[in-house]
């Protein structure tokens, strides 16, 4: 338990006495009140700089109430009465038989096309076999587990968001005698640190962290897993807004002892804002409740994403100099990439979902955005499909057979729709045959029309059609990026920012 002076008392001055810790040789300030100052810098370990200041409160902030945010959370998930849902899973099982009587039909194909139809007979089969291993999933038990937690929340310029971010942690309804913030700022060109040391002059556990200049995402995070004093850290990002609830309910599953991290549910903050966020939301739903509450079955999750995600500290203690030491082609190149420590982590540990822990965060709004974003998440792939492929054979044998899956898949992806929907009609033009073009689509198009159908079940949210436009554009185009992410590999920028 945190030893921590009491909210109310500061709320009570028009002033309050904030320390500032500086080192020089690592450009980093460290800004506390009400909490233990650090003894020396996280990084050199040299002593720190300490000096003090009387800085007025800073102004309060408007954000949705506790019960606005709880009747968010349930308009989330309205389900469609019932007759729809029966037609929806009806209208779904019957595209999931056209998927299997097209694989039958095109049996021939196997013969003069064999890479696009064996590709897409197990395409098939991982898929199907996601939502069978998924509807066997059950979110970790409560059992009231609250130990202490610090929940780390680094950025880059995000003065608009930032504060709400602060807020919406600390009314998330944790014990604030168990409860630490620790918010780093990246040497943000805004008012960034401006807004987080106003939330602190209200919050007495709040942490801030400042560097002179922009260190990366990596060493952002490892500040917080320095300085922080909980048992556990919950990664936050800075435009992730978390439900009343949602971090006791992280916790639930870090009873076991051999569980060293657990991903939260996110969906899309702003999905009501363009097509773009629309289709981004029901992605989102089908990796979280479908792929990670497969991988979770077996405790195998392999991406704990960085926008709400809990982990076991002293597990990451001890991969730390090696998550902050990876190269890539023989050049430091870690940036700061969630994957990668999830990984470290899963070699010895589980690695859990609860899809009970709900937050929103805010997608990409423009494609520009959103194809940076995707080239950071491929880079990250590609760096640890090889590295995980070493030990992964030692998990359960259905984990290491889907991850085995899924290190090629991706990769000869573009290669097949190209054999598929340009090579084959060629040939079937000039040289006669069937024509592999039109089984090949509506195989897609059922597996497609099986998740979507399943996140209007589930949600009630009628953009469910948006998912055939994410598989349009990944086919047409972001499929395509995983030879751009090879080319770039060594690249270590923050993704969405430029």
């Amino acid at each position: 338990m945190f030893m921590l002076l009491k909210t109310e008392e500061f709320e009570a001055k028009k002033t309050v006495l904030i320390q500032q810790c500086r080192c020089p040789e690592c450009g980093l300030t460290v800004y506390v009140h009400g909490t233990p100052l650090p003894a020396s810098c996280p990084f050199c370990q040299q002593p720190l700089a300490r000096t003090e200041q009387e800085v007025p409160l800073g102004a309060s902030v408007e954000f949705p109430a506790l019960d606005e945010a709880r009747a968010r959370m349930a308009r989330l998930y309205r389900r469609p009465p019932k007759w729809l849902s029966f037609l929806i899973l009806t209208v779904a099982l019957v595209m999931l038989a056209v998927a299997v009587f097209m694989q039958l039909r095109s049996a021939g194909n196997y013969f003069y096309q064999p890479l696009v139809s064996i590709y897409s007979l197990i395409a098939g089969i991982f898929v199907v076999s996601r939502f069978l291993i998924a509807s066997i999933y059950v979110a970790p038990p409560n059992t009231n587990y609250e130990p202490t937690v610090t929940v780390l929340v680094p950025c880059m310029n995000e003065e608009a968001v930032i504060r709400q971010t602060i807020e919406r942690i600390f009314a998330a309804g944790y014990p604030n005698e168990n409860l630490e913030v620790v918010c780093v700022d990246d040497g943000s060109s805004d008012n960034t640190l401006q807004e987080m040391l106003a939330a602190q002059t209200h919050h007495p556990n709040l942490v801030v962290v400042s560097f002179a200049k922009n260190r990366g995402l990596c060493n952002a995070w490892a500040v917080g897993v320095l300085l922080g004093r909980g048992e556990f850290m919950v990664c936050v990002d800075s435009d992730t807004f978390i439900f009343p609830g949602s971090l006791q309910k992280l916790m639930q599953g870090f009873v076991d002892p051999t569980v060293g991290g657990i991903s939260g549910h996110c969906d899309v903050e702003n999905a009501q804002t363009n097509l773009l966020t629309r289709m981004q939301d029901v992605r989102y739903f089908f990796s979280y409740k479908v792929m990670k509450a497969a991988e979770s079955v077996t405790g195998t999750v392999s991406c704990l994403p960085g926008c709400f995600s809990a982990y076991r500290r002293a597990c990451v203690l001890h991969v730390l100099d090696e998550w902050l030491n990876a190269t890539v082609m023989g050049e430091h190149g870690n940036y700061g990439d969630d994957r990668s420590l999830t990984n470290l982590i899963l070699r010895d540990y589980k690695i859990l979902y609860t899809d009970q822990a709900l937050a929103t965060t805010i997608a990409p709004e423009n494609w520009g955005q959103y194809v940076r974003q995707q080239a950071r998440w491929n880079r990250s792939y590609l760096r640890e499909i090889v590295k995980v492929g070493r030990w992964m054979w030692r998990k359960h044998p259905v984990s290491a057979l889907s991850w085995y899956a899924m290190m090629w898949m991706p990769i000869i992806e573009p290669v097949v729709i190209t054999s598929a929907l340009v090579i084959a009609p060629i040939m079937a033009l000039l040289a006669g045959g069937s024509n592999l073009a039109s089984a090949y689509i509506m195989g897609v198009l059922a597996i497609t029309m099986v998740w979507t159908l399943h996140f209007w079940e589930r949600t009630g949210r009628r953009y469910w059609w948006t998912g055939f436009i994410y598989t349009a554009s990944y086919m047409a185009f972001f499929s395509w990026q995983i030879y751009w992410a090879l080319l770039t590999l060594r690249g270590k920028k923050w993704g969405t920012r430029g």
